[in-house]
């Protein structure tokens, strides 16, 4: 960890007391600082501030928050805010080891210690609850695809629905965003994220209008498709989807 200086910390808590006071700068998050505890008045739910975004604290994990500053707030306020952290939020499961940069609303896995100097600077690693914390990151993020690249490396990948793709097209850059949306990710990530979709995950390539469903049949292993009519989460290169047969029905189901 690096030691914060001064001037960090000066900016960062006056950042902190605009919202306290507030300065609606990010709409949707929450109007407490960080690491304190947002408190349900009719619900006594507590809920870890990480972000700018609130984290559910079950039951049996309040004492290992019981030293933190309490925010009474009615229920439907603490309900109003997002499940999803201000980029550059930097986490980890309390009690685990691997921790995640929030880099376009998703968060990415800092594969080591040398990584983790790069992206902590003057920065806290939040411990977040041990509730689920992955379910928003996916409810969230169906329908968004991102460009990103690994620090200090050139490959450029699309993801969207979970999965990652390629891109060595100067076309298929342009046509998802171009260069100058590609985000930077920690160095080694990439090698956590699958090359295929979520189940439950509707989707069309680039230059088809034929959209997809994906999911599984019990009986078979692996992803299906089937045509649907449903909006699509996302589009993805031309060929992403020939890897899955193509089911006649539309019974395929996810398996959680």
């Amino acid at each position: 960890m690096r030691v914060t200086s001064s001037l960090a910390c000066i900016t960062r808590w006056l950042i902190l007391g605009l919202s306290l006071f507030g300065a609606n700068a990010f709409a949707g998050y929450v109007s407490a600082p960080d690491g304190y505890v947002l408190l349900g008045i009719e619900t006594s739910n507590r809920y870890y501030v990480a972000g700018g975004a609130r984290f559910f604290i079950p039951p049996a994990q309040h004492s290992l928050y019981s030293g933190r500053s309490l925010v009474p707030l009615p229920q439907a306020t603490i309900d109003s805010y997002t499940q999803v952290p201000m980029d550059g939020t930097l986490f980890r499961q309390i009690g685990t080891s691997p921790i995640y940069v929030v880099v376009g609303q998703r968060p990415w896995w800092i594969p080591n210690p040398t990584e983790l100097d790069v992206w902590d600077d003057w920065k806290v690693v939040h411990d977040i609850p041990n509730s689920n914390w992955s379910d928003p990151f996916i409810d969230f993020t169906y329908a968004m695809s991102l460009l990103v690249q690994e620090r200090t490396t050139s490959q450029i990948y699309l993801w969207v629905a979970g999965a990652k793709y390629l891109l060595t097209d100067p076309a298929d850059i342009a046509y998802f965003g171009g260069y100058s949306s590609v985000k930077t990710v920690p160095l080694g990530t990439m090698a956590s994220i699958s090359s295929e979709p979520w189940c439950g995950a509707v989707l069309r390539e680039r230059s088809s209008s034929t959209v997809y469903a994906l999911g599984f049949i019990s009986s078979l292993s692996g992803l299906r498709k089937h045509v649907t009519t449903h909006p699509t989460h996302g589009v993805v290169p031309d060929g992403a989807l020939s890897a899955f047969p193509t089911m006649s029905v539309s019974s395929l189901s996810c398996i959680w």
